[in-house]
């Protein structure tokens, strides 16, 4: 179950067993064992949500975290057509949704440990390919060749990520992976915290890239939380109003220079008033027009960002986050995204709805830190003769 949660497919699992471990089974006996698996695990955590909505649901964690870090986001993967057995018939992609929750050290400081905005974020080439892997956007100047295959709406940041010197040290991590759509995923995540004890920890930070789904989770499930807007994400959408401001590619670089430094010292009103006066200055908006406008356009630029800075003005205030040793960003969620798409997505690709279900439920359970799936196969139901024959055989041996 390790080897076909860990491998890109079923058939690379079942030759990588067969080399390595010199254990032969088919890709699809594989398969068929997998989904079981996973099956279990998906009923033991619908049980556990279950128990959460009756107010039963006990804590397996008794330690009171210093800091609880719940992450939120989605994915994409694709999914075949149904009752017409497999291939890649009637395929389409869907958007599978994942949770990352963390305890953490924490490190508080007197002040702002970091007032001036890090070197990284002043290097235009790290920046353009920045905002590359969260928007799609083009440089300053020109632009770049649209990516083949359909697009991935969830950012993927660069191998390189800004050095911080006040990040919480991460201590267990566990994941919750779902198809299942936003109101039913939601007490899973909440059920998962309870699990992990984290309405007692000492601090709690909720950390989401601005999507309005994630905020109406956050509110109903973890309204103590503090919530964070991901500053990768607010810098995606100031990179892209400056680009649509200014003419030329130093005057584009100086504008969002100036906005992401006021961004990073917490004087985000300045940039939605300059934002509001180029809006206003585009002309009269409304929600019809916005929507007709195209991508490009200037007007439907300064629209978005002025709504998105506004939206999450209360979830900005990031020299607080690092003088209180909170997460600012959502790096480790994308590479939570990115993790599970290792095993789920690909142009060729192609899930059931179950299948789906159940894969991610393995995923998960091989990721989490809390030795969940050994845990399982020792408490999982099994049937007494086949117990009898592997302890013959594991004495034989």
């Amino acid at each position: 179950m390790r080897a076909a949660a860990r491998e890109p497919s079923f058939q690379e699992a079942a030759a990588a067993l067969e080399e390595l471990a010199e254990v032969k089974i088919s890709g699809r006996q594989l398969t068929r064992i997998a989904h079981e698996v996973g099956g279990e695990l998906q009923a033991r955590r619908d049980q556990q949500v279950e128990q959460f909505r009756r107010g039963e649901l006990g804590r397996d964690v008794t330690t009171r975290p210093a800091l609880a870090v719940v992450e939120v986001d989605g994915g994409r993967l694709q999914v075949r057509g149904t009752g017409e057995g497999p291939g890649a018939h009637d395929g389409g992609w869907r958007e599978d949704k994942f949770a990352f929750l963390a305890t953490a050290a924490i490190t508080a400081s007197p002040s702002d440990p970091e007032p001036e905005l890090p070197d990284c974020f002043r290097d235009r080439e790290f920046v353009e390919g920045l905002v590359r892997g969260i928007t799609g956007q083009g440089p300053l100047c020109g632009a770049d060749p649209p990516p083949e295959g359909p697009p991935d709406p969830l950012p993927h940041l660069p191998d390189s990520q800004p050095a911080v010197r006040n990040r919480p040290e991460l201590l267990v991590r566990t994941y919750v992976a779902s198809m299942s759509p936003s109101a039913e995923f939601g007490p899973m995540v909440a059920a998962e915290a309870r699990r992990r004890n984290f309405e007692n920890a000492a601090r709690r930070v909720f950390v989401g890239d601005g999507s309005a789904w994630i905020w109406a989770l956050q509110r109903e499930f973890f309204p103590t939380y503090q919530a964070v807007v991901d500053l990768l994400h607010v810098l995606g959408h100031v990179f892209a109003a400056a680009k649509a401001a200014a003419d030329g590619a130093l005057a584009r670089w100086t504008l969002f220079q100036a906005w992401a430094e006021a961004i990073w010292k917490g004087q985000a009103i300045r940039v939605t008033t300059e934002l509001r006066a180029l809006r206003d200055a585009s002309g009269p908006l409304s929600e019809e027009e916005v929507e007709g406008w195209a991508d490009d356009d200037p007007r439907k630029i300064f629209a978005q960002g002025l709504g998105y800075l506004e939206r999450n003005a209360s979830r900005m205030d990031y020299p607080r986050y690092r003088q209180e040793g909170l997460p600012w960003t959502s790096s480790h969620m994308e590479s939570t995204v990115k993790i599970f798409n290792r095993r789920v997505k690909g142009s060729e690709k192609f899930w059931g709805e179950s299948g789906a279900e159940t894969i991610l439920q393995l995923r998960a359970g091989l990721l989490s830190e809390d030795d969940r799936l050994r845990r399982h196969f020792k408490t999982r139901p099994s049937s007494p003769f086949r117990t009898y024959k592997a302890r013959e055989k594991a004495k034989a041996a």
